[in-house]
C-alpha cells in the first residue's frame, strides 16, 4: 500500500518540516502561502517553482513518492529550493544548496547522496 498524496498531505508534510531544525530558523512562509500540487510525472520526485502570480509552488510526484520517508525527503529538498528563492540564491544545486542540504540531512537522517 502506498501513501495517498493530496495537496493537504503535502501542506502537512511542509508544516511538520517547517517546525523542525534547521527549517524553523529560516523564516519560511506559512503553508497557506504556498501552492501544493500532486503530479504523476515519473522523471521528477518533486520540484519548486513559482506560479503565474509569482507565488511559491511545490509539486510532488505521486509516481515517485509512495512512502512517508520519501515524501518528507522530497519535501525537504524542495524547501531548500524555496529558501534559495527567498534569499535570492540562483545556484540551484550549487554551494548554497549543498550547505543547506548538509544541515537538513544531518538533522533528519536523510542520505546526502540521494538528497
Amino acid at each position: 500500500m502506498t501513501l495517498r498524496l493530496t495537496p493537504d498531505v503535502l501542506a502537512a508534510a511542509y508544516d511538520f518540516l517547517r517546525h523542525t531544525p534547521p527549517f524553523k530558523g529560516w523564516r519560511l512562509p506559512e503553508s497557506d502561502e504556498i501552492a501544493f500540487h500532486v503530479v504523476r510525472d515519473p522523471p521528477i520526485h518533486a520540484d519548486f517553482g513559482v506560479d503565474n502570480d509569482g507565488g511559491p509552488l511545490i509539486r510532488v510526484s505521486a509516481t515517485c513518492n509512495g512512502h512517508t520517508i520519501t515524501l518528507l525527503q522530497s519535501m525537504a529538498h524542495e524547501i531548500v529550493h524555496l529558501r534559495q528563492h527567498l534569499i535570492g540564491a540562483k545556484d540551484a544545486h550549487g554551494a548554497s544548496f549543498k550547505r543547506m542540504a548538509k544541515a537538513v540531512c544531518a538533522a533528519h537522517g536523510f542520505d546526502i547522496k540521494v538528497f
